[in-house]
């Protein structure tokens, strides 16, 4: 107790010890729990369940690695890997919503890439509204999101192929 300050109360150092504590456990406890940052999110729609995913895309230059989903089930953001290295100067993203065997096929607008992001290897992009409200109040299955068009800064534009996103919607939801 010789350390004590004239003025001071000695408990005043154990609330500090008490809220450092707490905010160490309460950092760990968010760093820990599940990220909405996944191919996989289940939310609400209705009393259904909608299954949130992105397409494989392996072969495709550009393509979703990782997708955040909202509450309401539009996609919040995306983080795109160009195994192509060329730099990406436009892109859309679509989606394709499927309920059984019927698969519908949507795209949002082109999204010019700002100036100063490095397109080049992983970047992130915005959800701009994917998919459709409409799409989602049919109540799907589920809803693949996958990279649709891509213009590359040397002008050579690229496209997925729809025929094997469909095949690929219907087989991811089963």
């Amino acid at each position: 107790m010789a350390d004590r300050v004239p003025g001071r109360h000695w408990w005043f150092r154990g609330e500090a010890v008490n809220k450092l504590l707490a905010f160490t456990v309460l950092s760990v406890a968010i760093i820990i729990a599940p990220s909405p940052i996944s191919g996989l999110n289940l939310a609400q729609n209705g009393n259904q369940d909608i299954s949130m995913l992105f397409a494989r895309q392996a072969e495709d230059p550009v393509r979703i690695v990782q997708a955040s989903f909202g509450a309401d089930n539009l996609l919040l953001d995306a983080r795109l890997e160009n195994k192509s290295h060329n730099k990406v100067q436009n892109y859309r993203l679509g989606w394709a919503a499927v309920k059984k065997e019927d698969v519908r096929m949507g795209k949002g607008d082109v999204v010019a890439v700002p100036e100063g992001i490095d397109t080049t290897t992983a970047f992130d992009v915005s959800g701009n509204g994917i998919p459709a409200k409409d799409e989602l109040s049919r109540h799907p299955t589920g809803v693949i999101v996958y990279v649709a068009e891509l213009q590359f800064q040397d002008g050579t534009k690229w496209q997925a192929d729809v025929k094997r996103i469909k095949k690929e919607a219907i087989e991811m939801v089963r």
